[in-house]
């Protein structure tokens, strides 16, 4: 059985296995990652799995030379759980193809410690282990003779990595945000699609919605109303959540006209075409016509993740991409598979 198959099946089984303990351990180390919010990162690792198991069979049996390179580094952000898991599973299959050693080793941002660490420790103990010959090593500071680096997270962290490794690959993927297309004739459901895009992981993600692109004669009333009913409970009562909405709730107030747009009971919607408003902030841009609307994106297009609201990214669905849906557009199993040429 190839590693692909052995791996798709057996990750699958382990994080259907992550039980409460592990995800209130998980809150303790970090009380963003709220247990609503891991078990929905969990279950969409999951269902990932088990619905692209074809093409997951085709994409990690890679072929890798002898000569590749055979330490590989990730530095991992942390602003969601598991965010670093895509680059895990491509660096692994890249490993598990190498014909010689690899030790792959992972840098694991403070805010997320706990669940990659214990779903390793379980893939190691399945029977006929898909991480069998596989070196896997946390690591509190990157090798400095590491052969290539994956790299998540801010412009500072990407100056150091590029400063302190500059003759090391590195794929590096910096912070995005994610966009809404919205046309006012939105169902129910679709309006629900989008509240989640906006605030599951408190809108931490590269891919929550941060920028609601809507009609001049858009109403936000049914927006407000359905994310209070989905979201308002578990948010105001999130002390750190709380005290940020609080703050911009004070700064809009104070610099604002609330007059047009009531501020909602959790968060502030503000009109800005910026693209990353401060927590508890969502921002929006009228537009005059579809055309304007596409024109911004693409003249964004290198700060904005993904587009929802289109046939590619219908709402509800940034939260669960697919895994050819690479960050930043940078295809992982193609510039791992270059590192030899």
């Amino acid at each position: 059985m190839g590693f692909a198959i052995k791996f798709t099946e057996q990750a699958a089984a382990v994080l259907k296995g992550c039980d409460s303990a592990l995800t209130n351990k998980t809150v303790e180390e970090n009380p963003w990652f709220v247990p609503e919010f891991v078990r929905h990162r969990l279950v969409t690792l999951t269902n990932s799995l088990e619905t692209e198991t074809g093409i997951l069979g085709r994409l990690l049996d890679m072929e890798i030379p002898e000569h590749a390179p055979r330490m590989i580094s990730i530095v991992a952000a942390g602003n969601i759980p598991l965010v670093c898991w895509h680059d895990f599973v491509c660096a692994l299959a890249y490993a598990a193809s190498h014909p010689e050693g690899v030790v792959l080793e992972v840098k694991l941002s403070s805010r997320d410690r706990v669940l990659l660490p214990a779903i390793v420790d379980r893939l190691r103990v399945q029977k006929d282990s898909c991480l069998a010959g596989v070196q896997v090593r946390f690591v509190e500071k990157v090798d400095p003779y590491t052969q290539a680096i994956l790299f998540t997270g801010g412009s500072q962290a990407e100056w150091f990595y590029r400063r302190q490794f500059p003759a090391t690959p590195l794929l590096l993927r910096t912070s995005r945000s994610s966009v809404a297309m919205l046309e006012g004739n939105e169902t129910g459901s679709q309006i629900d699609g989008l509240v989640r895009d906006c605030f599951l992981y408190f809108g931490l993600g590269c891919r929550n919605v941060t920028l609601l692109l809507v009609p001049r004669s858009y109403d936000f009333s049914e927006f407000i109303d359905r994310a209070g009913t989905m979201f308002g409970s578990l948010l105001q009562n999130h002390k750190g959540y709380r005290n940020a909405f609080r703050h911009a709730r004070a700064c809009f107030l104070m610099s604002e006209s609330a007059d047009r747009i009531p501020v909602p009971a959790f968060f502030v919607l503000k009109e800005s075409e910026l693209l990353k408003p401060p927590m508890a902030v969502l921002h929006y841009h009228y537009f005059d016509d579809c055309a304007g609307a596409v024109r911004f994106v693409e003249q964004n297009k290198d700060f904005i993740q993904c587009v929802a609201g289109t046939p590619n990214i219908p709402f509800g669905e940034t939260q669960s991409p697919l895994f050819t849906d690479f960050a930043d557009g940078l295809n992982t199993l193609e510039w791992l598979q270059k590192l030899s040429s």
